[in-house]
């Protein structure tokens, strides 16, 4: 497992199924769309086996932040718009990735 190239990876799959662009999914914009391809990519990158203090470390979240992601995921999932769900999918499949969630 290679955290920066697998983190490149799934920045790269995000921006394709979200159209944000790689360098704003990580930032500190608020909107729904922001909201959503950050918690794609911290699935994502749990998904792959990383601990979510190496998520925190490479994305420059906080690992409360991290955490609180994961354990919300699948409730944000069946209470957001159906995008949500459609999108988080083609990244796992554009990365290979079964669900877990």
């Amino acid at each position: 497992m290679d955290i920066s190239r697998d983190h490149a990876a799934v920045l790269a799959a995000v921006s394709r199924a979200t159209n944000i662009p790689e360098a704003l999914i990580f930032s500190k914009r608020r909107g729904q769309v922001y909201f959503d391809a950050r918690w794609i990519a911290v699935q994502l990158l749990s998904d792959l086996g990383y601990y979510p203090g190496q998520i925190a470390d490479i994305s420059g979240m906080t690992l409360r932040n991290v955490n609180l992601i994961l354990s919300h995921i699948q409730t944000r999932r069946n209470s957001s718009w159906k995008q949500f769900g459609s999108e988080l999918e083609a990244c796992r499949k554009a990365l290979g990735i079964e669900a877990t969630t």
